[in-house]
């Protein structure tokens, strides 16, 4: 059994994960702001667990907009959620991790390599997520022990960012439901988004044992396309 640490852990993916590593026996510490005021991944509070083997860094959120209505804090918020939010969150958890020479799974976006109209912030924060993944790993695996990887998925099927996504595309574009919808379908190369229980499924068999991720280390996972 595995002490994991899930931010954004109480909807859609976040709390996917949460039940799919609970369902294996694991202690899974959820971090939150919508159910707690005090969980900010932009400034974490306390200390981490005494022992802790793993942070899967899963908040997120978006802002849409053309370049020039789009308001400097909106881009702030999804900059500080999505990249500082990783920052803040994997320095606040090291001195857990150093001592379990523990992992860390960045939830990232294949929007951090695909260009996206109206979706500036947000493509950007995770293309910052990405880089950074990169960079944790070349850090803290020689130095600590630490596994660094990242998940890049399509777009999420059913959750409620997933929905602000498509209301906000939908208003900036001016598109109708039924064609926003067909456009998203035909941009991935599989045909379709991902399920979030499918996904916390693979997620789960990562943690099944260290031997399952550690050799991950530096790697970006595409899953979808």
């Amino acid at each position: 059994m595995a002490s994991i640490f899930v931010t954004g852990a109480s909807t859609g993916l976040g709390a996917a994960i949460v039940y799919a590593l609970r369902t294996d026996g694991h202690l899974v510490y959820e971090f939150d702001r919508k159910d707690h005021t005090d969980c900010d991944v932009r400034d974490p509070q306390g200390e981490p667990p005494t022992q802790l083997d793993a942070l899967i860094n899963c908040a997120g959120v978006n802002r849409t907009g053309w370049l020039e209505d789009f308001a400097e804090s909106d881009w702030d918020e999804v900059m500080d959620v999505n990249a500082k939010g990783i920052f803040k969150m994997t320095q606040w958890a090291l001195p857990a991790l150093i001592r379990s020479k523990g992992a860390v799974l960045n939830i990232i976006s294949n929007a951090s390599h695909m260009p996206m109209t109206t979706s500036l912030a947000y493509n950007a924060s995770k293309g910052a997520a990405h880089i950074m993944t990169l960079q944790l790993a070349r850090e803290l695996t020689k130095k600590h022990g630490i596994t660094v990887f990242g998940i890049s998925p399509n777009k999420l099927k059913g959750t409620g960012m997933s929905k602000d996504i498509e209301e906000q595309v939908m208003l900036h574009r001016g598109w109708t439901a039924e064609f926003a919808a067909q456009y998203q379908r035909n941009a991935l190369l599989c045909g379709e988004e991902t399920d979030p229980a499918q996904l916390a499924d693979f997620i789960r068999y990562l943690f099944e044992h260290r031997n399952n991720h550690k050799f991950l280390t530096g790697c970006v996972i595409p899953y979808g396309a």
